[in-house]
């Protein structure tokens, strides 16, 4: 049996000395501040380290002297010179404190200690979360308590300033990298010309906004752009509006030239050839790495878990989110601040999970009262949030829905690209065979349409 000496020592949660040394040093030497890193009030565990360091920093701020006098009657003025312990304490922070020379070192064991206790008392917080009965239900506690855990993950991390100079040396590594294909790349859609738009595909971080009015193809859009990534990314899909089954027929009908209505109708036993084609879809669709959710009305905490238990356990590389209209749930009231706090959690779902999430959203009818029908930023409906959240926004038009009897706008469709943070704002053609719901590349002359011809603007990162 172990003696009482032999047993293990609790970690310490706070360093007196170190607390102590910091002051000292500040007062001894001024310019230190520089080297302390972000250190904050709230890191001391003493409140008499807390006020004697505050009103250190608003001297230095204030580009005054705080020395043991300085500061004394800076207190004294305030108030507070007892409650941090008066003159005499002061005089002795100064005095036990040889130098600053290694101030940084005892700012660092502070702010560690500091992460230590925010930890703790996060642990208190999730336990209690947990024990404390309620209607959250389980997945939901898991989620609060990942969120607790992620904001002091970078407690007393603070990133310093630096010259462009000292950025070059990585911004060139990066640059020759992706030159060889080894660096961090966007991830193409499949469709060159939109690739050349869009400088190279989406990019991960991103919220990409694929907006357009009813039976403009926006979900056949990202279906076929989805399939097309698949075969190197892990691609997720989660459909609010159709099913999976409907999804699965989309596919089958886009990789092997099936007519849509065929598959969703009946398919003639003696068509050979749509068999054929079927079967090499299958085998295609067999190799990729797209997975369906059809789960209607989720919150974005149900999108949120979904997308970190798919990363987990299968790989995501791109997040397709139809529709942002469908979405439910939120502690706001008004539709368009529903809408606004979805758009700002999907943005930070891409940054947590390092990839492009692509949300699909409904436009108004404004734009069917402009002469050539096409769509602009204001026309999103519900929540001007949702243009000021995104990275990019791209509208899907396609003329021949307002001329119908014109024959050469059939199979005409527009991705028009109205914001884009780190590139051009263009129209990018295609062609859209709906009959198998897959998007090509628009390879004829731009046709007229009745307001004019539809000006090709190929706008790409060289044109800034």
């Amino acid at each position: 049996m172990n003696a009482p000496d032999d047993l293990p020592q609790a970690r310490p949660m706070f360093s007196l000395e170190a607390e102590q040394a910091v002051l000292g040093g500040l007062l001894l030497d001024n310019n230190a501040v520089d080297r302390i890193n972000g250190l904050e009030p709230a890191h001391f565990y003493r409140e008499d380290h807390r006020l004697v360091y505050s009103q250190i920093l608003q001297l230095v701020v204030a580009n005054r002297p705080a020395d043991v006098v300085t500061v004394f009657e800076a207190l004294q003025a305030q108030g507070r010179a007892d409650r941090a312990g008066g003159l005499g304490y002061l005089t002795d922070l100064a005095h036990r404190t040889p130098s600053a020379a290694n101030i940084a070192r005892y700012a660092e064991i502070v702010r560690e200690r500091a992460l230590l206790r925010e930890t703790l008392a996060t642990a208190h917080k999730m336990r209690e979360l947990v024990e404390t009965p309620g209607p959250l239900k389980g997945t939901e506690i898991l989620d609060r308590a990942q969120t607790m855990l992620a904001r002091i993950a970078h407690v007393g991390a603070r990133k310093e300033a630096k010259l462009l100079r000292e950025l070059m040396a990585d911004f060139c590594d990066s640059v020759d990298a992706r030159a060889h294909g080894s660096g961090e790349m966007a991830i193409p859609t499949g469709l060159d010309s939109l690739d050349t738009a869009l400088n190279g595909g989406l990019r991960r971080g991103n919220l990409v906004i694929v907006a357009g009015r009813p039976s403009m193809g926006k979900t056949a859009l990202m279906t076929d752009i989805g399939l097309n990534m698949s075969t190197d990314y892990g691609v997720l899909l989660l459909s609010m509006e159709m099913s999976d089954q409907e999804i699965v027929a989309r596919a089958v009908a886009s990789r092997g030239n099936v007519s849509l209505s065929k598959l969703l109708g009946r398919l003639n036993p003696n068509d050979t050839a749509a068999w054929t084609a079927l079967t090499a879809s299958i085998q295609h669709i067999d190799c990729v790495n797209f997975a369906v959710d059809d789960s209607p009305a989720l919150t974005l905490l149900e999108v949120r878990l979904k997308a970190k238990a798919h990363q987990r356990k299968h790989g995501l590389d791109v997040l397709i989110v139809d529709y942002l209209g469908l979405m439910t749930g939120g502690e706001e009231k008004m539709r368009t601040q529903q809408i606004g706090a979805y758009s700002r959690g999907l943005k930070a779902l891409a940054k947590e999970l390092n990839v492009p999430v692509v949300a699909l959203a409904q436009l108004s009818r404004k734009n069917e009262d402009r002469p050539d029908k096409k769509p602009i930023l204001s026309d999103l409906r519900d929540s001007g949030d949702i243009e000021q959240d995104a990275d990019v926004v791209m509208f899907v038009h396609r003329p021949e829905m307002y001329e119908p009897g014109n024959a050469d706008l059939k199979g005409y469709a527009e991705v028009l690209i109205r914001k884009q943070r780190n590139g051009a704002l263009s129209d990018v053609p295609l062609h859209y065979r709906g009959a198998v719901t897959k998007f090509e590349e628009w390879t004829g002359p731009i046709p007229m349409l009745s307001g004019g011809p539809a000006v090709r603007k190929r706008g790409i990162a060289a044109d800034l």
